[in-house]
C-alpha cells in the first residue's frame, strides 16, 4: 500500500471520528490512547497530544476502577462493553458517563455519552413532578391556577418541539447549497449499512467531484464558484432518484447514497449526473482546462470484500481517484 494511500485512509479515519456526536477514543492493547476525536479532548480538559499515549484508565475514577478493568477483559475476549462510570476531568472534576466498547481488529474503540445534562435534566423533571403533586393536593384552592399552569405548559412544549426541528433540520443541512451535510452523510450512511447487514438489501455509494474546480474558483471568483457549487448540488438531486440521499462531504465533493441499488443501476445514475452536469452550462466554463465544468464520480457497493462504512466510503473514493486519473469527467466503479 502506497504512502498516499495510506495518508489518504488516515485522514478518512481522521474525519470519521471528527463527525461522531461523542468522545471517541481507539486504545492499544495495553489500554493506552492511540487517537481521541475533540469530543474527547473538550470532555477531559486535556489536549489531544496530552491524551495520547496516556492509559485510558487513568481517567477512571477509582471507585469504578474494578469494574472497568473487568469490562476490557471481557472486550477482549470479544464481548460488548456498556457500563456507567466516572471519568476524571483534568481539574479533578468526576464526570458521570454511559462508557461503550468493543475490539475491533488490534484496537479498542470506546465512546462515551456525557450524563451530567441528563442527570440535571432528570432532577429538573422531578422538582417538576414534586411541584405537581403540591399543586394537585391544593387543586379545589387553585383550580384555575392549575389549568392555566397546564395551557402553558403544552404551549411551551409545543414551542420547544418546534424549534429542536428546526434545530435538527439546520443541523444535517449545508450552509451553501441547502443539501444535507457531512455529518447527515454519516449518520444516515451507518443507518442504510446497519440496514444493509440485516435485511441483504443492495447499497450503493457515489462519490462526486467537480473537475478543476480550483482552476474555476481562482479565475472566477469564489461568489461564482458558490453558485457553480449550489448549480451542480442541484443537478446531481435532478440525476439521483426521490429515495436517495445527497450530501455536500466537503469542499467540491459531493455523495450519494444509493439505497436498494446494485452495482449496475448504481452506474446508471451515476453516468445519467455526469452528463447532466456535463450538459449544464456555467459562466465561463470554456475557460477550463477540458473546457467545461464536469464532474467524476466513483462508485462502490456494498458488497464483499466491502463490508463496513468505512470500507465503502474507501472504495468510493478510490474509484473517484481512478476517473480522476483516467482523465476526469467519467464514471469509475
Amino acid at each position: 500500500m502506497t504512502t498516499e494511500v495510506l495518508e489518504r485512509e488516515s485522514r478518512l479515519f481522521k474525519s470519521l471520528l471528527e463527525v461522531l456526536p461523542d468522545p471517541f477514543f481507539v486504545l492499544n492493547c495495553k489500554g493506552e490512547i492511540l487517537q481521541v476525536n475533540s469530543k474527547g479532548s473538550e470532555l477531559l480538559g486535556y489536549a489531544p497530544e496530552t491524551l495520547q499515549g496516556k492509559a485510558f484508565i487513568d481517567l477512571i475514577a477509582s471507585e469504578d476502577l474494578r469494574v472497568f478493568h473487568e469490562g476490557f477483559e471481557k472486550m477482549g475476549q470479544g464481548l460488548t462493553l456498556f457500563l456507567n462510570l466516572r471519568v476524571i476531568h483534568h481539574l479533578k472534576e468526576e464526570i458521570p458517563v454511559v462508557c461503550s466498547g468493543s475490539l475491533r481488529g488490534e484496537a479498542y474503540w470506546i465512546s462515551l455519552k456525557d450524563l451530567r445534562e441528563k442527570i440535571r435534566m432528570m432532577e429538573e423533571k422531578e422538582k417538576v413532578k414534586q411541584m405537581l403533586m403540591e399543586v394537585t393536593r391544593e387543586r379545589d384552592q387553585y383550580a384555575k391556577e392549575l389549568q392555566v399552569m397546564r395551557d402553558l405548559m403544552r404551549e411551551k412544549t409545543r414551542e420547544v418541539e418546534k424549534m429542536k426541528e428546526e434545530a435538527i433540520l439546520l443541523s444535517y443541512t449545508d450552509d451553501l447549497t441547502g443539501i444535507y451535510n457531512h455529518r447527515f452523510f454519516i449518520h444516515q450512511l451507518t443507518l442504510e449499512v446497519e440496514r444493509q447487514k440485516r435485511y441483504a438489501s443492495p447499497l450503493s455509494l457515489l462519490m462526486i467531484d467537480i473537475d478543476y474546480f480550483k482552476h474555476y474558483n481562482d479565475h472566477n471568483g469564489h461568489l461564482a464558484g458558490d453558485e457553480a457549487l449550489k448549480g451542480i448540488a442541484l443537478r446531481i438531486q435532478h440525476g439521483v432518484r426521490q429515495s436517495d440521499i445527497v450530501a455536500r462531504y466537503g469542499g467540491e465533493e459531493f455523495v450519494a447514497i444509493l439505497v436498494n441499488t446494485g452495482k449496475d443501476q448504481a452506474i446508471e445514475i451515476a453516468e445519467r449526473v455526469r452528463k447532466i452536469v456535463a450538459e449544464a452550462s456555467f459562466p465561463n466554463e470554456k475557460e477550463q482546462p477540458n473546457g467545461d465544468l464536469t464532474v467524476s464520480i466513483g462508485v462502490a457497493t456494498f458488497a464483499p470484500p466491502v463490508s463496513t462504512l468505512t470500507d465503502l466510503i474507501r472504495a468510493a473514493d478510490n474509484a473517484l481517484y481512478r476517473a480522476k486519473r483516467a482523465g476526469r469527467n467519467r464514471v469509475e466503479g
